[in-house]
C-alpha cells in the first residue's frame, strides 16, 4: 500500500512541475502564434518562416 502511495505521490509532483512549465510558457508561445498569425494574414510565406523562428527561439529558452 505505501509503494501505491509513494508512486501516486510522485506522478502529483511530475504533473505539477510539467503544468507549472507549461503555465510559465503560455504567454510565449501564445504571443508567437499570434504574432505569427499576422504575418501570415500579409503573406503566407513570411508567417510560417516566423513561426518556425519564434519555434527554435522558445525550444532555446525552455531548459
Amino acid at each position: 500500500m505505501r509503494a501505491v502511495r509513494g508512486r501516486v505521490i510522485a506522478a502529483a509532483g511530475w504533473t505539477a512541475e510539467w503544468a507549472g512549465r507549461a503555465t510559465r510558457s503560455l504567454p510565449g508561445v501564445a504571443g508567437a502564434l499570434l504574432a505569427s498569425y499576422g504575418l501570415w494574414l500579409a503573406w503566407p510565406p513570411l508567417g510560417f518562416i516566423a513561426a518556425g523562428l519564434f519555434l527554435l527561439a522558445i525550444d532555446r529558452r525552455v531548459p
